[in-house]
């Protein structure tokens, strides 16, 4: 019989210490906001400072996606959700379809809108392979003449839109995401739409085809999908594909009235595997990761959570639990939602990783609905199995969770980063918020930013960094990369187009309707960085699931190269590592999922590093000229 000690602590010794220490810091951080509840976010001054350069960057993409008003029909707003109040908000709106270019019929009105409301997502990819990121955009009007966006980078912060690409998807676009799937040494691009998704394979040429059709068999299903992630789950060298699925929604019933997304059913997910000849398979019955078939999924990661060089798979749903898998190693997942600690929530959406109490653990946060605090859940252990084979990956919510929830639970937050915005050795916090209705007035809100402190403890800065200097809008993306490779992250944040209400039931049209931010990020220290890219051999070309350890003479930090990070977007695939006041590195290690090991001793601070698997370091440089 198990002791009281095993049952509470299934996970041994070291979860137990761990947890107990937390509970401490619990109820001294409960026992100091009794008696000050300002003190831990209390809004200090910060050395990182950002500010939006997006009107003269040359990107001049607007989203297009209306204002969802399906949670407005009712008695209190319009009158009764019928036909006849429908009509009332319909004639208020002709004028406004009208201008886009579109009158829609009144079956298509009272449907759209729930459609349009998660907004659409972006990518940085150097399609071009020039060493610089490019920036690609998706849109969710549903027409043709409205379409994705690819701007090319040409220097000295300056974009320039690409004509004629290739991927210029029109559909009801909602993610992105960049891999290359097929190993040829050039990004491609995978978007899903309400209704279907495409990949387009990068022609080398700066230009994209449409591969969808002949690289899925014609067997795409008509249903809404969201996000999707890349990962190696077989570990064969080349790179899997995992879809997620919204709601079972469709335009076709005379609906009298708007709908929520909990009125309607769920879409299974999709793991498709790669053939290795540019087509893909579906697997997903075959794999074990169609236990949420009946759940809304709306953003999925892969990483090695359990660090044995096999990407684990976790998936955010609305209006149900979470869903975390363990990769067994044979091809198939192990369904570890429950005991794993991350589907305590029910409105999750968008997701990030990284080490932010620096203990040598991934830690993981997650964006969830107005009234539900981000999570921000701690790895307690990874290394310990309750069947003797796998082990297991197993979190528990942060001790600042609760301080969190006065300043996150009003906000509907959508994209989380961690990234060490001001290279001072730790991960900063952002979250893009953004409503989804006036049901509480202006659904227009404002980002959030938090510094860390070193311990794992944020501060609120948001007022005094430039964050604010953008304005309040309807935010859904956060997409990183060092676009002008000065050493800093930015940031491009994507903006739902979308008409508002003033507060007092007058719509009116936002002057930012419709466009991103792109933050720069105008930091000024004098600390330290490296940035690491990758190129696999015998693992995937992209060295998706690689762990890189960057060892200086007081600290040592690590970080994994991962797909599926923030809400339905993919960040540059490059590394960041923040330095602080250390100016030489001792030692960098790469952990490849073939399971090659490469180490490199006496490395130079402030330069971006490129590392080809079981090859060399290249010092200094953007891109090979190999490719």
């Amino acid at each position: 019989m198990l002791s009281l000690t095993s049952k509470l602590f299934p996970y041994g010794s070291m979860a137990k210490e761990k947890i107990i220490t937390h509970c401490i810091y619990i109820l001294l951080i409960i026992i100091l906001s009794v008696i000050n509840h300002n003190i831990v976010f209390a809004q200090q001054s910060t050395s990182i400072k950002l500010k939006d350069l997006a009107g003269s960057s040359g990107i001049d993409f607007i989203h297009y996606a209306p204002r969802p008003r399906w949670c407005e029909i009712g008695p209190t707003v319009v009158g009764a959700a019928t036909n006849e109040g429908l009509n009332l908000v319909f004639e208020q709106e002709k004028e406004y379809w009208k201008s886009n270019g579109r009158l829609m019929t009144m079956d298509e009105f009272a449907n759209i809108h729930l459609i349009k409301m998660n907004g659409s997502g972006g990518a940085w990819i150097d399609y071009d392979q020039d060493g610089d990121w490019d920036l690609y955009l998706v849109n969710c009007q549903g027409d043709a003449s409205v379409t994705n966006v690819l701007y090319e980078n040409i220097g000295s912060g300056k974009f320039e839109k690409v004509n004629n690409s290739g991927a210029e998807d029109g559909g009801e676009g909602m993610a992105v995401s960049s891999a290359d799937y097929n190993n040829d040494g050039y990004p491609d691009l995978f978007v899903t739409n309400y209704g279907n998704f495409k990949l387009y394979k990068n022609n080398k040429n700066k230009t994209f085809s449409d591969v969808t059709q002949e690289s899925f068999y014609g067997k795409i299903k008509d249903k809404w999908y969201g996000g999707s992630a890349w990962g190696d789950y077989d570990n064969d060298g080349d790179l899997d594909l995992y879809v997620t699925g919204y709601v079972d929604f469709s335009r076709r019933p005379k609906f009298t009235s708007l709908r929520f997304p909990m009125d309607f059913g769920g879409t299974p997910n999709t793991l498709y595997r790669n053939n290795g000849d540019g087509s893909f398979t579906d697997a997903t019955t075959t794999t074990g990761v169609l236990d949420d078939a009946s759940r809304k999924s709306m953003q999925v990661v892969f990483n090695d959570f359990n660090e044995d060089r096999l990407p684990d798979l976790f998936v955010t749903n609305d209006t149900d639990a979470n869903g975390f898998y363990l990769n067994k190693g044979d091809g198939t997942f192990k369904q570890f939602s429950g005991p794993s600690g991350l589907s305590t929530t029910d409105g999750s959406m968008g997701i990030a990783l990284g080490d932010f109490n620096k203990d040598g653990l991934t830690d993981v946060v997650y964006t969830n609905y107005a009234a539900e605090v981000n999570t921000l859940a701690m790895m307690l252990d990874n290394k310990s199995s309750n069947d003797g084979k796998l082990n297991n990956a197993v979190f528990v919510q942060d001790f600042e969770s609760p301080l969190l929830h006065k300043l996150t639970w009003p906000k509907v937050s959508w994209a989380p980063g961690l990234y060490d915005l001001d290279n001072d050795k730790d991960l900063d916090l952002f979250f893009a918020n953004g409503h989804l209705n006036s049901v509480s007035g202006d659904n227009r809100q404002s980002n959030q930013l938090f510094e860390n402190d070193g311990t794992g403890r944020f501060k609120d800065i948001t007022e005094n960094s430039g964050v604010l200097s953008a304005g309040n809008r309807i935010h859904r993306s956060a997409i990183y990369a060092d676009y002008d490779n000065d050493g800093m992250v930015d940031m491009f944040v994507t903006v739902n187009g979308q008409q508002v209400e003033d507060g007092s039931g007058n719509n009116i049209f936002d002057k930012y309707q419709g466009k991103g931010i792109l933050f720069h990020n105008e930091t000024n220290n004098n600390n330290h960085w490296v940035k690491v890219r990758l190129e696999g051999v015998k693992s995937n070309k992209d060295g998706f699931g690689s762990q890189v350890i960057v060892h200086t003479t007081s600290d040592v930090f690590s970080q994994s190269l991962v797909s599926g990070q923030g809400y339905f977007s993919s960040h540059a695939k490059e590394l960041y590592f923040g330095l602080g006041s250390e100016n030489k590195i001792d030692k960098i290690e790469i952990k490849w999922p073939s399971g090659v090991n490469q180490s490199f001793n006496n490395i130079s601070t402030n330069q971006t590093i490129y590392v080809v698997e079981n090859g060399k370091l290249y010092q200094n440089t953007l891109v090979l000229n190999n490719q």
